[in-house]
């Protein structure tokens, strides 16, 4: 994974982190007390940011954010200011934390103060400063190094504000002369008022971008430098709809950039992946045996290998949260992350004479990177571009669970990328996948000897595409045993009485990109013995992507997820002819964003339940939403299929057979334990 630029993290409330603090002593080389800097230019105060009208428990009446490059270290200043009116505000936001990274940066603290009927008392006592090790993205195998400030305010009451500044020093010499940023100007809490500005050289032209906001900065020239700054007050709550897009972002930003175009940025890229590597005897023996193989062969071996053979681990310290590590490096570890594991197969192709090159995307913005501005920080993730035989192929080589077949590889479709290469001017857009890319079939079987007896209940998913490469990653992440106690469980929710016959069977064709799983179960009361015998055909495949949006009223999409096309086909063998014709039909939805079919059809025995679907669009405009949950409800109303048959079974030696295999099937899991 690519790091962002580092931004200050600044929690107002507890973090849960129980972890042992690396120093108490009053100042350290990470940390230091220190005047403001005089390049700060002071928040004036409006009178409704001085105090708080104690509605809220916590009230936020002052954020302030200012950054300078004059000097060689970016200085990030901040200044808050925030009114606890209640217990509730206390417990919850007495404590300040601030993160930054040592290897690059340093902090400041300015002033820390609490005011209490109008007077003004200091909290900042350096012997209650603690410097802790945190790595936000550890549960992703991500390392960083990166540090935080804590500081546990003395004697906090309901009424106080929480007044305090600080700065963070320092940035990561990765980006060279260059500088990206992007500022929030909306959280989750309502601010009174919100400064923010940046000063720079006359030299070090910027670019604006804001978003969300009709607005733009002003720009205020001091001698050789210029201060670009916005102010706000009365600034709302923004919350996300939820089962929103990640590219749709519901608080406004304001984005900075030095970069003039995409292909300053991959020239800026360009250079950190040619690191100073000097081929270790392992790395060109690696590459010789690959050279021995068919061009072809030697292409599916590398990727491969790469995917598989070295594991995911990102130690993203300094200047590696962007340059990667040099490719004999990371064969000799067997671990890399995103780039460091894209740089490698790079190499490895170009050894074979294929074209390739690292390619920069954003699993977040995807289609939409070329809304924002050109800069380094709009990345978080790195793939592979080949081309073989005048074919592209877009290689993930972090997926390790995907066909060996070159042309069965699912692509790696994070919509706009950067391809990292001298010529490279614009982003270009990956092909987008398509729901033949991502299919799910399943055939369920039932089979009834009567009308009382247990029912044999077969089951066959057919994966491929994505969905193959998603229950490849199951399989590798849980036992095939658990796997079908889990598989038990979900049948049962639809049949109680169902239970396992023999074990489930998986067959996986890596070449092909298709896997099976089959399954056999028995289903003893799927007769339900009333004034009719009544029984129960359910979609339950298909229901599980035909899903209502928790809500409706909506500012932000509703997200589908990639292009997916399932069938699924119910079969009920009867004991015997009973005319269903009648019933025959077939019935249709769809709309702008999904299509769904169904269709009822007997003859000679066999009732037979089809139900499809298939979305069209992998999100859901705002606008469309409620139209769209409409047709959703329509459609779930047809998932099951439930009908009663009149005076079947009538022969009393239906019920001794049914008594009979019933207590031979209770006695063999008594035996057996739990039989699932």
């Amino acid at each position: 994974m690519l790091l962002s630029r580092l931004y200050v993290l600044l929690f107002l409330s507890f973090v849960g982190a129980f972890v042992a603090p690396s120093s108490f002593a009053a100042e350290s080389p990470l940390w230091r007390l220190s005047s403001k800097p005089q390049w700060v230019k002071d928040a004036v105060l409006s009178a409704d940011s001085r105090e708080g009208q104690g509605i809220e428990s916590m009230e936020v009446l002052l954020s302030d954010t200012q950054v300078s490059l004059l000097n060689q270290d970016v200085h990030y200043y901040r200044h808050l200011r925030i009114q606890l009116n209640d217990k509730v505000g206390v417990d919850e936001n007495s404590d300040i934390y601030i993160g930054f990274n040592p290897e690059f940066q340093h902090l400041e603290l300015h002033h820390i103060e609490i005011i209490r009927d109008g007077q003004a008392e200091n909290r900042l006592y350096p012997e209650d400063v603690r410097i802790v090790d945190i790595e936000p993205e550890q549960h992703n195998k991500l390392y960083s190094g990166q540090k935080q400030l804590q500081l546990w305010l003395r004697d906090i009451r309901a009424g106080d504000i929480v007044d305090y500044s600080f700065s963070v020093v320092g940035e990561n010499p990765v980006f060279g002369q260059h500088f990206s940023h992007t500022f929030s100007l909306g959280w989750n809490v309502p601010v009174k008022q919100v400064e923010v500005s940046i000063i720079s050289p006359k030299s070090q032209p910027l670019h604006n971008q804001i978003n969300r906001l009709e607005l733009q900065p002003k720009q205020h020239s001091e001698q050789q430098r210029v201060r670009y700054s916005l102010s706000l007050s009365d600034v709302p709550a923004y919350f996300d709809d939820g089962e929103n897009p990640s590219w749709q972002n519901i608080s406004p930003s304001w984005q900075v950039s030095s970069f003039d175009s995409w292909g300053a940025v991959a020239q800026w890229a360009e250079q950190l992946f040619q690191p100073a590597h000097t081929p270790s005897a392992a790395f060109q023996q690696w590459l010789a045996e690959l050279q021995k193989q068919p061009t072809k062969l030697a292409i599916e071996e590398a990727i491969r290998f790469v995917q598989q053979d070295i594991r995911y681990l990102g130690v993203e310290i300094g200047q590696n949260s962007h340059r990667p590590q040099a490719p004999s490096a990371v064969l000799s570890n067997r671990y890399g992350d995103c780039k460091d594991k894209s740089l490698l197969l790079v190499k490895a192709l170009n050894a074979l004479d294929v074209e390739a090159y690292p390619v920069l995307v954003s699993s977040y913005l995807r289609d939409t990177l070329s809304e924002h501005l050109p800069s380094y920080n709009a990345f978080n993730h790195a793939i592979v571009l080949l081309r073989y035989r005048q074919q592209d192929y877009w290689i993930d080589p972090t997926n390790a669970y995907q066909a060996s077949l070159l042309e069965s590889i699912v692509p790696a479709a994070f919509g706009q990328a950067l391809v990292v290469k001298p010529s490279t001017q614009e982003l270009v857009a990956i092909p987008e996948l398509t729901a033949a890319d991502n299919t799910l079939s399943v055939e369920q079987v039932f089979i009834a000897s009567d009308f009382r007896s247990p029912v044999q209940f077969k089951v066959s998913s057919v994966f491929t595409g994505l969905e193959a490469d998603r229950m490849r990653y199951q399989l590798a992440n849980q036992s095939q045993q658990r796997l079908a106690k889990s598989s038990v469980d979900y049948y049962q929710r639809f049949y109680p009485s169902l239970s396992r016959l023999g074990d489930m069977e998986v067959n996986d064709d890596v070449i092909s990109n298709r896997l099976q799983i089959s399954e056999q179960y028995l289903v003893k009361n799927f007769w339900e013995q009333q004034e009719q015998t009544v029984f129960h055909l359910i979609a339950n495949s298909v229901e599980h992507y035909l899903k209502v949006p928790k809500k409706l009223n909506r500012q932000q999409a509703y997200l589908l997820g990639p292009l997916v096309s399932v069938q699924q086909n119910i079969t009920l063998q009867l004991p015997y002819d009973i005319d269903f014709t009648s019933l025959n039909q077939q019935q249709e939805l769809q709309d702008d964003y999904f299509k769904w079919q169904s269709r009822f059809d007997y003859q000679n025995r066999l009732i037979r339940y089809q139900q499809s679907y298939q979305n069209k669009a992998i999100a859901v405009k705002a606008e469309d939403v409620k139209d769209y949950a409409k047709l959703i409800r329509q459609a779930r109303k047809h998932l099951e299929f439930a009908y009663s048959i009149d005076h079947a079974a009538e022969d009393k030696a239906y019920d001794s057979m049914a008594k009979l295999v019933n207590y031979l099937l209770d006695k063999k899991q008594a035996q057996q334990g739990e039989w699932q």
